[in-house]
């Protein structure tokens, strides 16, 4: 029987979210609820036009949505991989979870409010959300760096290549978390302009200076890329494991490379690109392309992630 592009999607994202919810329930529930909260947000700025710093107030909680959706998962995913105690397992999954679901209600209350979550100290109320999130972002990231602490000390018995690319993409991602303390620091993350400078259509990457938050944004989803990218060459065949290992150092490194150069690039205050693409694109519109584009592009990934057999082999994947 033939099996409709719709019904393979909708089979393996069904696949994957129970794979998930098995592997980490709490977190699996943190992701989906995210996900759905960029989807309020979308249709929200779609029907509400006030604006912040130039861009609708539902902006910066719908990219923040996306981006703990993504991190959560990923997490839940990861976690049960490392060979973990369940103390040190439960403790990550309940900080980040907790972590993450204060960040997103304080973010998405100031959007309400209509004044900014972020590098805001107009009023001791203001002050005080963005310390607190400034706080609960802080502990999650020292979270993930303890326990790739602990993978450091006690490898998973995972393959070499998928191991090698988790312990690169949270090294990376826990320096590009501390970078936010930098922009903390000067009060905002344009460099030799303001806050709110015209910038890209939805992600606002500023287009006349330099921005930390490009930096900041390439590292963080190291967690994504390079262990993605190492759980692949380590189930590529025709690839010896030391030559699987030698290929994710390869993509750690240049990862790595792209995110030291675009902090450079926006420490000498040179934007990351000069012109604007479809400046008319409808924040809502934009919003709703790339959440589908993200989940279609997952969902198809995952389908190469899943495997339904366990294996208990030193080369098996997690």
């Amino acid at each position: 029987m033939n099996v409709t592009p719709i019904r393979s999607v909708y089979q393996t994202g069904s696949t994957v979210l129970t794979e998930l919810y098995a592997r980490n329930r709490v977190l699996c529930l943190v992701a989906v609820t995210n996900l759905g909260l960029a989807v309020v947000f979308t249709a929200l700025m779609a029907f509400d036009s006030r604006t912040l710093l130039g861009r609708n107030v539902w902006t910066k909680p719908w990219k923040f949505a996306t981006s703990i959706a993504i991190f959560t998962a990923t997490m839940g995913w990861i976690l049960p991989s490392l060979s973990l105690s369940n103390r040190v397992e439960t403790l990550a999954t309940r900080v980040i979870g907790g972590s993450m679901s204060i960040e997103i209600m304080l973010i998405s209350t100031q959007a309400a409010r209509g004044v900014a979550s972020h590098f805001n100290d107009s009023t001791p109320l203001n002050t005080a959300v963005y310390a607190v999130m400034g706080i609960t972002i802080t502990i999650s990231s020292l979270v993930v760096a303890y326990v790739l602490w602990r993978v450091v000390r006690n490898s998973p018995d995972i393959a070499p290549a998928y191991l090698w690319g988790i312990g690169i993409g949270m090294f990376v991602f826990v320096i590009a978390s501390f970078e936010g303390w930098l922009m903390a620091s000067q009060g905002g993350h344009g460099v030799g302009i303001a806050n709110d400078a015209p910038g890209l259509p939805l992600i606002n990457w500023s287009i006349t200076g330099g921005d930390l938050r490009v930096a900041h944004f390439i590292g963080l989803h190291a967690l994504q890329v390079v262990p993605l990218a190492g759980y692949m060459l380590s189930r590529w065949e025709t690839l010896s494991t030391r030559n699987s290992v030698i290929a994710v150092n390869v993509v750690g490194i240049l990862y790595s490379g792209i995110t030291v150069v675009t902090f450079i690039q926006a420490i000498l205050g040179h934007p990351l690109v000069t012109s604007v693409i479809a400046p008319w694109l409808p924040p809502s519109l934009g919003a709703g392309a790339l959440l589908i584009g993200s989940v279609g592009a997952t969902l198809w990934l995952a389908s190469t992630w899943y495997r339904p057999e366990r294996t208990t082999s030193s080369a098996s994947v997690e």
